[in-house]
């Protein structure tokens, strides 16, 4: 059994760790800061106590906050490691303004290096020994390599990334929590994953950048006393970007990994929403590769994209909304795929090659809003299902995740029923 976990803020105290800083009132942050600073740690200011961010950093002990003041700061910072938590942020981790995201400002600093004689690499790393608590909150990250090169799990929110090669660069071992933030105008992509990464990414817009909005590289993964590892992308805008907005590219093995993509937005992405590449390859050719690993596709959006999505031989695709695709907007979703409850709409052809539930698949105008959600009086109100039956399982989607007696489909649900 898969089940499906839409988060909204209704859902209480036992959902408070899914919650993330933009969604909560400004007292409540504070009131959050004081207590964690009163009872865990101290605070240190820069540049008022410390001059710079990194000495702030080496001084940093287990449960001190790091408040960095408005500016703009050339750094080149090693994050915390030795499995101590801090907080670093700007102003915004204690009011919650985001102007004070905008104001202060991590920018690559110039270095010397082995392969260039001078240029820039990543703004924050974080090593493999950081603790899975630490977070980095509330800044503009620009012009590096790698905005934040991430070797261990760490939590990201509510940050701007712009102008960097990939604004989060995942390596082996890494990930955690990637939340709220905005990756925008990148060289390459907005979202990097490479080898064994475990990351909930949700929340956050990638729009405009040069390559994929998220670029996953299914490195082999065949630890078998090792749990599978699961990849959460959710509650995203993903548009305008210049190649997928999320691209999946095989390494020849099954890879022992779980994907749920669900409750984005995928929007005028410039060749496919959802693109499946073979053999490494990595230059979108519409293949539509036939990725082995389990990918469940769940209440998504797709709008104007080139293509829709491109392959998979073990996805569940269900609840979908497929509107003005170029091309073909669902491709190859064949072998152990199954695809149910899609709504299709104005598409230069709805599906090529894939197991397609006949009577539950649907041809109505969605009637969406100009923000892509659905009017008082769209047919895709309550369209969807809560509970399916496929080869391997059953998805069961959580009465308290849509409203009405069944979900809507497509990712926004309808307050109107």
């Amino acid at each position: 059994m898969v089940d499906f976990l839409i988060v909204n803020i209704c859902g209480g105290i036992k959902m408070f760790r899914k919650l993330k800083v933009f969604n909560l009132c400004p007292l409540f942050i504070i009131f959050i800061f004081f207590v964690h600073n009163n009872v865990l740690g101290s605070t240190i200011k820069v540049p008022e106590d410390i001059p710079s961010i990194q000495k702030a950093i080496d001084v940093a002990k287990d449960g001190d906050v790091i408040l960095v003041a408005p500016g703009t700061y050339k750094v080149k910072l090693k994050f915390k490691g030795e499995k101590k938590t801090i907080q670093l942020g700007s102003l915004f981790l204690i009011t919650g303004d985001k102007k004070y995201i905008e104001q202060t400002v991590l920018e690559a600093k110039w270095v010397r290096s082995k392969w260039l004689r001078f240029g820039r690499k990543y703004v924050i790393e974080v090593p493999s020994d950081c603790s899975p608590y630490s977070k980095i909150v509330g800044f503009t990250v620009k012009n590096g390599n790698d905005g934040i090169s991430c070797k261990g799990k760490v939590e990201i929110l509510n940050n701007i990334f712009i102008n960097c090669k990939d604004g989060v660069d995942y390596e082996d071992k890494s990930g955690g929590i990637c939340s709220s933030n905005i990756f925008k105008e990148n060289r390459d992509d907005g979202i990097d994953l490479d080898h064994s990464v475990d990351v909930i990414i949700e929340n956050n817009i990638i729009q405009d950048n040069q390559d994929d909005g998220i670029e996953i590289r299914l490195h082999p993964y065949e630890i078998p006393k090792k749990p599978k590892l699961n990849i959460v992308i959710r509650n995203n805008i993903i548009s305008r970007n210049g190649e997928d907005g999320i691209q999946f590219i095989d390494y020849s093995t099954d890879s022992r990994r779980i994907f749920k993509i669900e409750r984005n937005l995928f929007y005028n992405n410039a060749m496919a929403a959802i693109g499946c590449m073979g053999n490494t390859n990595t230059i979108e050719n519409y293949e539509a590769f036939m990725l082995p690993e389990r990918v469940y596709v769940i209440n998504n959006t797709f709008v104007d994209n080139n293509y829709g999505l491109l392959g998979g031989k073990n996805m569940v695709v269900l609840n979908n909304i497929f509107v003005g695709t170029k091309k073909v907007a669902m491709k190859n979703i064949s072998g152990s795929s199954v695809a149910s409850y899609n709504n299709f709409w104005l598409n230069g052809s709805n599906f090529e090659n894939s197991n397609i539930d006949k009577e539950h698949t649907f041809f109505k105008n969605p009637l969406l809003t100009s923000e892509f959600k659905l009017k008082d009086t769209s047919p895709c109100i309550d369209l969807g299902t809560s509970i399916f039956q496929f080869k391997d399982g059953v998805i069961r989607i959580p009465a308290s995740s849509y409203i009405g007696s069944k979900p809507d489909l497509g990712a926004f649900e309808s307050a109107i029923k």
